[in-house]
């Protein structure tokens, strides 16, 4: 099936007259701002489902030669310390403002971790202190599921448990994350496959800054800024207020 724009959203992005893919020769000094909207919309999905193979890649390394429980353990470190960090870097680049529910399902949404189909995200904000967000259709917990409960367990539960405070916390230090169900599930056709909680109380604690977000801040890769395009567009918009 070929997918076109609809007219009114025709020439609406700088992208949108660019290439419809990278068929045609080679070019030099190609840049993503050369290729048109629906072609970035493939190539950022495909960005997002890559951080899910790195992933499966690095644990299934980790597991092989160390074990489960040090998989476990190294893949909630992983996400400790990348996950506060881009989660900003979107927010910033993205102007998403504020710190209620829906600014953190904003970066949710915008979530590399989260790629869009494969992690089927539904949202529902309550108000600005109380939502939820439930997986339709979770493509890790297709993987993990064959392994057995066990599997399941320990990413469902001790890497979730490890990790969505962190994330939530880096856009209001008093959100915390609770499951209302997860897998394993019961029956074993239950959908949607999980449903969180996201609760924002003056009474939660707040999590200490992990070591290896604080180092991770300091690496190259988070300080990083990208120079202008070609048109001269800024990588991160000017707002009107200067920021």
């Amino acid at each position: 099936m070929t997918h076109t724009n609809p007219p009114e959203a025709a020439g609406s992005g700088p992208g949108d007259t660019g290439l419809d893919d990278y068929s045609g020769p080679f070019r030099p000094d190609f840049r993503y701002e050369d290729l048109s909207r629906e072609a970035l919309v493939r190539l950022v999905r495909e960005f997002a489902q890559a951080v899910h193979i790195l992933d499966r890649s690095m644990c299934a390394a980790i597991g092989m030669s160390h074990g489960m429980e040090e998989m476990e353990r190294l893949a909630i470190e992983e996400w400790r310390g990348a996950s506060p960090v881009y989660g900003r870097r979107l927010r910033r680049i993205m102007g998403v403002e504020g710190d209620d529910v829906e600014a953190i399902f904003k970066v949710l949404q915008l979530d590399p971790g989260f790629p869009h189909h494969y992690l089927d995200v539904r949202y529902e904000v309550v108000d600005g202190r109380h939502g939820y967000f439930e997986l339709a259709y979770c493509g890790a917990l297709m993987d993990a599921e064959p392994w057995g409960d066990k599997m399941v367990t320990g990413m469902c539960h001790h890497i979730e448990d490890g990790t969505f405070d962190v994330t939530a916390q880096a856009i209001n230090p008093k959100a915390h994350v609770r499951h209302v169900h997860r897998p394993p599930r019961v029956p074993a056709d239950r959908s949607p496959h999980c449903r969180w909680e996201v609760v924002i109380d003056e009474d939660n604690e707040t999590l200490p800054e992990a070591e290896i977000t604080t180092i991770t801040k300091m690496t190259t890769a988070a300080t990083f800024e990208f120079p202008p395009m070609r048109d001269g567009t800024p990588h991160v918009p000017v707002r009107p207020d200067g920021d």
